[in-house]
């Protein structure tokens, strides 16, 4: 299964930039990020993108190789550790009722980068063969 890179940038890209315009670092009170967290969540949803935003944090969640800090938004820098340990792992906690973050994907994911048309194409070809 595919998972377009571009939209897990542009999901984490929010809820970091959204940090850093009331903030200089990555607050020590994660709890600060709920609300905008479920803001985006609800965005995602209303996009189909929420199911497919979920797997492919889980999957950078465990893939050690993966360059999370290119996941950031870009403006403030992140390393791998901030994304990994704070903010992917937070992102998933809020919006994964299932609590299923903790293990790596079901199925093999490939993140792969693709246009927005294109993305959506796949997305909903895919979904509505599931």
């Amino acid at each position: 299964m595919k998972v377009c890179t571009a939209m897990l940038r542009y999901h984490l890209g929010q809820v970091t930039l959204t940090c850093f315009v009331d903030h200089n670092e990555v607050p020590e009170d994660l709890g600060e990020l709920d609300s905008d967290i479920e803001t985006i969540g609800h965005g995602a949803q209303a996009s189909g993108d929420l199911p497919w935003r979920l797997l492919g944090l889980r999957q950078l969640l465990h893939d050690p190789r993966a360059d999370l800090a290119s996941y950031g938004g870009g403006v403030f820098p992140l390393e791998d550790g901030d994304m990994r340990g704070i903010i992917i792992i937070h992102v998933l906690s809020r919006l994964d009722a299932r609590g299923g973050f903790s293990s790596s994907p079901d199925v093999p994911v490939q993140r792969e980068s693709m246009g927005g048309e294109l993305w959506r194409t796949y997305r909903d070809r895919w979904g509505a063969s599931s």
